[in-house]
């Protein structure tokens, strides 16, 4: 009997992710030690900005589902932090577990309704959901303080200073990632590539398209309200625009820089983002929406595929080639044609 060992190229795309995950954070804990504290911030950022964004990847780059609502499940899990602090005392850490289930539970809620349409209609519609809770958070003031928000000491003292909180971040980001490549290399995960890639065929083998995309939209809820959870680590506050539908367009748009079908994509195009961010604002703080339209515009005309694209592309033999195997493990691209 003949037994077929994995390939080298298929054990590097399997691991390639953890090992990468786990490389990233040796090196950004050691380097906590070294930079000054406005990196640390920095890195707080990119870090709940790129689990934001690895979260709606899920629904976008795997299942095809272009959504402007995701936001609405980030703003959630910062306002669970920061109103139950407020209003009833309760512990930080019983508020950040909860807030993953409030995050699925909207999910399931806003989900059952608008994956009834599709496509245009979809994001359209998740688009209206983001723009009400953005408006219920504006409007009640009694409850959310309005557009002053939510600010105070709502986190531990272990980790309200800023390398213990880049600790912390590093450490749930690394964890909800590791969970989220879980779900993708899953038979689920696989399901929804399928699903993206023709819903007609799938539909006809017997898949139920509806089912599949509704816990596709609930488990990145929930992800994306952890990522709003440890947001409120790094700002310690909670305001209307978490929930706009703006904040909805980042992580796209980290996901596009980054790569939409590579899993590390969207964490790559996080760090880039916030990067020229913050460079473009306190360079030109007139005109950095258009430089940083402009520079969109080129990555979708020349580099469809991302910045990891672009790399792959670039791969082939030798010590390039391998660790492009390697650092690319979760690739899932569409094929060509």
């Amino acid at each position: 009997m003949t037994v077929h060992k994995p390939s080298a190229r298929r054990v590097g795309e399997f691991w390639g992710v953890p090992v990468t995950l786990a490389l990233g954070a040796a090196l950004i804990f050691a380097i906590s030690f070294v930079v000054p504290t406005t990196w640390l911030f920095f890195l707080q950022k990119v870090l709940a900005l790129g689990l934001f964004a690895v979260a709606t990847n899920l629904l976008v780059g795997y299942g095809g589902m272009v959504s402007f609502g995701q936001a609405v499940f980030y703003g959630l899990g910062a306002y669970m932090i920061a109103l139950g602090w407020q209003h009833y005392g309760a512990p930080f850490w019983l508020l950040l577990m909860l807030a993953p289930l409030l995050g699925a539970l909207a999910a399931l809620v806003i989900g059952a309704l608008a994956l009834r349409t599709r496509e245009f209609y979809f994001a359209l519609l998740t688009l209206a959901f983001s723009q009400l809770f953005y408006t219920i958070a504006n409007k009640w003031y009694d409850f959310t303080n309005g557009a002053n928000g939510v600010f105070g000491p709502m986190i531990p003292g272990a980790i309200a200073m800023p390398r213990p909180g880049l600790w912390f971040i590093l450490a749930v980001t690394m964890l909800a990632l590791l969970a989220l490549w879980a779900i993708t290399i899953s038979p689920f995960g696989l399901t929804l590539r399928a699903i993206r890639e023709n819903q007609q065929r799938v539909e006809a083998v017997g898949v139920n398209l509806y089912r599949h995309k509704l816990y596709a939209f609930v488990l990145s809820g929930a992800f994306c309200a952890l990522a709003g959870a440890l947001f409120v680590v790094h700002d310690q506050s909670a305001y209307p625009e978490l929930l706009d539908w703006m904040q909805s367009g980042e992580p796209v748009l980290m996901a596009l820089i980054g790569g939409l079908y590579h899993f590390l994509g969207p964490l790559v195009g996080a760090f880039i983002f916030v990067f020229a961010h913050d460079y473009l604002v306190a360079a030109s703080s007139d005109t950095w929406q258009l430089i940083l339209g402009l520079a969109l515009v080129l990555i979708v005309l020349f580099a469809p595929n991302g910045v990891l694209g672009l790399w792959r592309q670039g791969g082939g033999g030798g010590l390039k080639g391998l660790l492009g195997r390697v650092f690319q493990g979760g690739t899932h691209e569409r094929p060509d044609g």
